[in-house]
């Protein structure tokens, strides 16, 4: 039996180069298509259910060597680059490059996509309502330090509505242009870090200056012209700087994850919503949420998550948001929204998408 050399083994891998890359462009020929049909009914490009499908039958069809989450990275790139030949997809997101929306956005719709970097929460919000961005990101809340209620205010305020959601893994550094943590005075970052690890600051920068930022990018950016400083936030952030990581892992907790949702001005396609997000404020009276919440406990919907915000009306008077798994076109959630209306005082969805899984791992 003759050996193969490995300049066999490459002319083989360079003939399956040359196959896929013609696969590829027939797929993208196709996704062309789709966008042609889509244009004339008003249809998204972005569908968040059909991906999903899609990466859970390629996960299913992968025997390996690689692993089904390798093979759904590839296709996650495939569906960025297709998206791109329909249409040049602007997203959203709080910037500058490097804060963790950016990242999200990067794990959301892949490298194909144009990110249209804000400012602040409220200005992502904003491009999406003026069509300056086709989708914006934002973070709605972090298993650590709960809500983000920016954003919470401004999804019951505004017109836009929930099309997708991530989770997404937070893993946080300390980033500086000194050599050392002695020599550090200042650290830089966005409150929601800070509160993630203030235990390990506690006890590794003890008298060293806090100073909140608007994320964790413009921390990154700060550390990297004022000597001194440091700044916390993502592995990522010091490459794109020229920080040098002093401590990696600083989080408080394992399991440190945000929750991110894509948002757009029409909302996610109806095939495979099966997620909604609402809310709602109850009447003045004892026993009104309960009576709220009565209808889906009536028809078996389970609720994943309540939180409460100061009205933006009234003081010491509450909204309410909430999540559960059905779609609002269901017979079960329909009858359930109506049994509520009479205890709240107002209600207003937010959408229904896809749910995602809170599995997702950011690059380290």
């Amino acid at each position: 039996m003759v050996k193969e050399s490995i300049g066999d083994i490459r002319e083989k891998i360079d003939k399956l180069d040359e196959k896929l890359v013609r696969i590829l462009n027939q797929r993208a020929k196709l996704g062309v298509r789709i966008a042609e049909i889509k244009a004339t009914t008003g249809a998204p490009v972005f569908h968040p259910a059909r991906e999903k499908q899609i990466l859970g039958k390629v996960a299913d069809m992968s025997k390996g060597p690689l692993s089904a989450e390798a093979v759904q990275n590839v296709f996650s790139e495939i569906f960025s680059a297709t998206r791109s030949v329909e249409k040049n997809m602007k997203i959203a997101c709080l910037g500058p490059a490097g804060s963790f929306s950016h990242l999200a956005v990067a794990r959301m719709f892949g490298a194909s996509c144009q990110s249209v970097l804000e400012p602040g929460i409220d200005r992502v919000f904003m491009a999406v309502q003026n069509g300056a961005a086709d989708l914006g990101v934002v973070p709605i809340e972090n298993s650590i330090e709960g809500a983000v209620g920016q954003t919470m205010d401004l999804l019951a305020s505004s017109s836009v509505k929930v099309h997708a959601e991530c989770f997404y893994d937070i893993h946080l550094c300390l980033m500086s242009k000194e050599a050392n943590r002695e020599r550090v005075n200042t650290v830089f970052s966005q409150y929601m870090p800070l509160g993630q690890c203030r235990g390990w600051l506690a006890r590794n920068m003890a008298g060293v200056k806090i100073v909140e930022t608007a994320s964790t990018a413009e921390a990154a950016a700060r550390a990297a012209r004022e000597p001194g400083s440091a700044a916390i936030g993502a592995e990522k952030a010091a490459e794109i700087y020229g920080l040098s990581v002093l401590a990696s892992n600083i989080e408080d907790r394992a399991g440190n994850q945000t929750r991110f949702l894509a948002i757009s001005r029409d909302g996610a396609p109806k095939p495979g919503a099966n997620k909604t997000s609402i809310v709602f404020s109850t009447r003045h009276e004892a026993g009104a949420l309960f009576k709220a919440l009565q209808p889906f406990a009536e028809k078996k919907i389970n609720l994943l998550g309540i939180q409460s915000r100061p009205s933006p009306v009234r003081e010491w008077e509450y909204v309410f948001f909430m999540d559960f798994l059905g779609s609002m076109d269901s017979a079960p959630v329909k009858w359930a929204m109506n049994k509520m209306e009479p205890f709240v005082a107002f209600i207003k969805p937010l959408g229904s998408y896809p749910a995602a899984m809170p599995v997702a791992k950011a690059d380290r």
